[in-house]
């Protein structure tokens, strides 16, 4: 006695080693049309330009407010534009547009505002810190000479209690002395690290296409479509011989 055994699995693969061809023609179908589709998109513009401005040891809370930058050194931008704060440190900026010349110059002179206003800060506290130097470099000096004035009046009586009057005032002195020569120091250090703003990058280019992305998602589905329609096709054939038989 003999078995019918089904063997669907092979039947399907047989069929569509059969129909090979489609697994060709539908996905290239769709690959073309998910290219084309991808150009359909709308864009923000054909180029973009991007820019990052180091702000150095400038740091202004206004400065990590992307609405508050944008309103005071961005208003000129024609196309779509964005500004980014991703640390204290830096600003970004996106602008786009269908020139390449006017992204460029739009991009340009938002970087040279921004630059001019993080230099006017910087040198505003460079300025007020040096004058702090110098004044107490100024007061190092007047304390050196204090301190040598005490000493001399030291050195010239014998009475205990202009003594003890003297030691007392050489020993504060001498502890402003060492203060304020730390104070000098310790701000000559901080103007020597004091950080500078710079344009850290800044370039234009046109805007990413995604046709290849979107042929590539074309063909994946058509693959798969192919599958799908090939099926669909060995199951009515299979069901028109059912109903003949």
């Amino acid at each position: 006695m003999s078995e019918n055994k089904s063997y669907r699995l092979y039947d399907s693969l047989e069929f569509f080693w059969r129909k090979k061809i489609w697994f060709i023609i539908i996905p290239l179908i769709v690959a073309v049309l998910g290219y084309f589709g991808s150009m359909l998109i709308p864009k923000d513009g054909d180029y973009v330009g991007k820019s990052t401005v180091f702000t150095g040891s400038v740091k202004l809370e206004a400065l990590t407010n992307p609405d508050h930058i944008m309103a005071k050194y961005g208003q000129h931008f024609s196309g779509k534009s964005e500004v980014f704060v991703p640390t204290r440190s830096y600003i970004k900026a996106e602008v786009y547009g269908d020139n390449e010349e006017t992204v460029e110059k739009e991009l340009n002179q938002f970087n040279k505002q921004l630059l001019e206003a993080l230099m006017t800060q910087h040198d505003r506290i460079i300025s007020s810190t040096e004058a702090y130097a110098t004044t107490q470099s100024e007061r190092v000096k007047t304390l050196n000479t204090t301190i040598e004035a005490y000493k001399n009046a030291l050195a010239s009586t014998d009475n205990l209690t202009v003594i003890n009057n003297y030691t007392t005032l050489l020993s504060a002195a001498e502890m402003d002395l060492t203060n304020a020569m730390a104070t000098v120091q310790r701000v000559k250090n901080d103007i020597i690290v004091f950080e500078t703003p710079e344009l850290a990058k800044t370039n234009v280019a046109k805007t990413k296409s995604y046709g290849v992305e979107g042929a590539v998602a074309g063909f994946v589905l058509g693959i798969l479509l192919a599958i799908f329609i090939l099926s669909l096709w060995k199951y009515i054939l299979e069901a028109r011989g059912s109903r003949r038989a």
